[in-house]
């Protein structure tokens, strides 16, 4: 049985192709509405990074700040001891935690 085509448009067509352009529309604005909402929250999102990059940097100045005082510190606690050796106040038994 080979198949027909009939030539002639419906009201069943015109409400069909009515539906699609009316969904491919809503389609659209839906995707547009969301491609809207991504930019928004790529430029909060590269706000926020900024931010918290520039936190960062601040809290590893500080700590490369108190990593050189460590070192002062404990540079001159070993001028101490080494003081302390010289004048006698430390037996050989005893050294420091940094000479074990």
């Amino acid at each position: 049985m080979p198949m027909e085509f009939d030539n002639r448009i419906s009201v069943g067509n015109i409400l069909v192709g009515g539906a699609m352009l009316v969904s491919f529309i809503l389609a659209w604005g839906n995707i547009s509405a969301r491609t809207a909402r991504t930019a928004d929250e790529v430029a909060n999102n590269k706000s926020a990074i900024a931010a918290q990059e520039s936190r960062i940097r601040a809290v590893e100045q500080s700590t490369a700040r108190q990593d050189e005082r460590m070192v002062l510190i404990l540079e001159s606690l070993r001028k101490i001891e080494k003081q302390f050796e010289q004048r006698g106040y430390l037996t050989p038994p005893y050294k420091g935690a940094d000479h074990q």
